[in-house]
């Protein structure tokens, strides 16, 4: 029989054990297993070292810097272009239109007005107008009759208004006209086994013919300012022998068929290019061709000069004897 303390005992440490348990109770579950601690994330950004810092700071600077020094030196260097470009044009704009002082070459200048008609028959003959002499009045080439279509004939101006050259004058490999050749000037280019010559297409604009010795032979250089490019250069070198002979030529100041007339100064025959030669189509000459040596294309001065350094350069005309000058 249990006694009261003891049921007071009992009671007791049956309330502690229960006290025991409800505290275990709110602490956590009554089996955990055992988990070692982990340390605490570290949000934060490894400490940089102060040298470290340093150099960072100095590229970010240097970068920072080179980007602000290089957008405005890319913007001047394109102003800069563009203003060496503009005086580059202009210095060949003034070099182009520069005297450059060619000897002798000008024309013949006429106040003469050709007759209407500028062309007649009479019988058998054909008088085309020649222009005006001081002390002789009109003078006209002679041709038969059918020797060509006058229907073809352009408006004459009168014979040597361009005026030939009779005697050329010449630089080689340099000279006080040659220094002044701008860079970019048309040249006229024909070379030989032996020489390279150079005709400045300003000074054959002027003349249009240049009766020439090249290594000892006798060449007429023509220049025909009615030819279209279709018909391919418009500057042509021919033997200017007939039968073994030299003859000179001269400008008629008038075009037949869209191709320059020239004559020739012995017969006074008249002269037109048939694509093999220059032919005699009037005159005592008539049927005679002067064979064509070849056409010249044309290439600027600066690149002729390259490939033959040591070129001829017609650079004007030396005095004509009195007999080639009255004629």
């Amino acid at each position: 029989m249990t006694t009261g303390a003891g049921l007071w005992d009992n009671d007791s440490a049956h309330i502690s054990k229960r006290r025991t348990l409800v505290r275990t109770a709110s602490e956590g579950p009554l089996m955990q297993p055992h988990v070692s601690a982990l340390p605490p994330l570290d949000l934060q950004p490894p400490a940089v070292a102060p040298a470290a810092r340093r150099n960072l700071a100095r590229a970010l600077a240097t970068a920072a810097l080179a980007l602000a020094l290089t957008v405005p030196l890319a913007l001047l260097a394109g102003r800069l272009w563009g203003e060496w470009s503009l005086l580059m044009q202009e210095e060949r704009s003034v070099a182009s239109a520069a005297v450059i002082g060619f000897h002798n070459v000008y024309p013949a200048i006429s106040r003469a007005v050709h007759p209407e008609p500028w062309h007649r028959a009479e019988g058998a003959d054909v008088f085309i107008w020649s222009g005006w002499k001081h002390g002789e009045g009109h003078r006209w080439f002679k041709l038969a009759a059918g020797d060509c279509d006058l229907a073809t004939l352009g408006d004459p101006i009168g014979r040597d208004v361009a005026r030939a050259i009779d005697h050329p004058e010449v630089e080689t490999g340099g000279g006080e006209i040659w220094a002044r050749m701008p860079e970019e000037v048309d040249v006229a280019g024909f070379a030989t086994g032996q020489t390279a010559c150079a005709y400045p297409k300003l000074v054959l604009g002027k003349v249009l013919v240049v009766n020439d010795v090249i290594d000892g032979l006798p060449r007429l250089v023509h220049h025909d300012p009615f030819q279209g490019p279709e018909r391919g250069p418009d500057v042509a070198v021919y033997d200017s022998r007939v039968d073994g002979r030299r003859i000179t030529m001269g400008s008629c100041g008038f075009s037949m068929g869209r191709r320059h007339v020239l004559y020739d100064r012995g017969t006074e025959s008249l002269w037109v290019d048939r694509g093999d030669g220059l032919e005699a189509f009037s005159g005592k000459l008539k049927g005679k061709t002067l064979a064509l040596v070849g056409r010249l294309p044309t290439t600027s001065w600066s690149d002729w000069r390259s490939d033959n350094p040591g070129t001829r350069l017609l650079v004007g005309a030396l005095p004509a004897p009195a007999a080639t000058a009255a004629e």
